[in-house]
C-alpha cells in the first residue's frame, strides 16, 4: 500500500490552513487529484474486472481527470474523489494511513448524507458539494446530523 503524507487527503479536498499557503497553484493541485482519480479507476477495474461498464466509466472519469485546472475543474476532480471515497472501500484504504479520523468521518457521517442527492441532482453543483463536506467536515466534526436520533428518543 502507498504511504501518504499526514493529512494529504484534507489538503487535496479542502485546501490547505491560510498560515500554510505560499502561493496556490492550480495545476500541482490537479495533477496530485488526477493521480487520485486515475488510483481510483484502477481500484475500481481490480474490482469488477473489464467489462462494457468498466470502459464507459473509463470514458467519464477521463473527462474529468482531463478537465483544466480552474475553479470548475479543481471542484469537478475534488466531487469526483469524495464520489470514490464514498462507494469504494480500497480508495478510502488508500487515504485511511494520512487521516484516519477525516476517513472515519467522510465514511460515516457525511458522505452518506452528502452523496445520494449530489448524485440525485445529476452532479451539476460539484462546488456546492465541495464546500458543504468541508463545512460539515470543518465546522461540525463528528455532529450526528440527524443521524441517530431514534436511539436518543428511545
Amino acid at each position: 500500500m502507498l504511504t501518504r503524507p499526514k493529512d494529504e487527503l484534507r489538503g487535496l479536498l479542502f485546501g490547505k490552513p491560510l498560515l500554510a499557503r505560499e502561493r496556490l497553484d492550480p495545476e500541482a493541485l490537479a495533477n496530485d487529484l488526477n493521480a487520485c482519480l486515475r488510483g481510483a479507476m484502477l481500484i475500481l477495474a481490480e474490482d469488477i474486472g473489464e467489462c462494457d461498464a468498466l470502459d464507459q466509466a473509463r470514458l467519464e472519469w477521463n473527462r474529468i481527470v482531463d478537465m483544466d485546472p480552474t475553479v470548475e475543474g479543481i471542484a469537478a476532480k475534488r466531487a469526483a474523489l469524495l464520489f470514490s471515497l464514498h462507494r469504494e472501500v480500497g480508495v478510502r484504504e488508500s487515504f485511511a494511513g494520512s487521516d484516519p479520523e477525516l476517513v472515519a468521518d467522510l465514511q460515516h457521517r457525511v458522505l452518506p448524507m452528502t452523496i445520494p442527492s449530489f448524485v440525485a441532482g445529476m452532479a451539476q453543483n460539484p462546488d456546492a458539494l465541495v464546500a458543504l463536506v468541508c463545512t460539515l467536515c470543518e465546522l461540525w466534526p463528528g455532529e450526528a446530523l440527524g443521524t441517530g436520533l431514534e436511539e436518543e428518543f428511545e
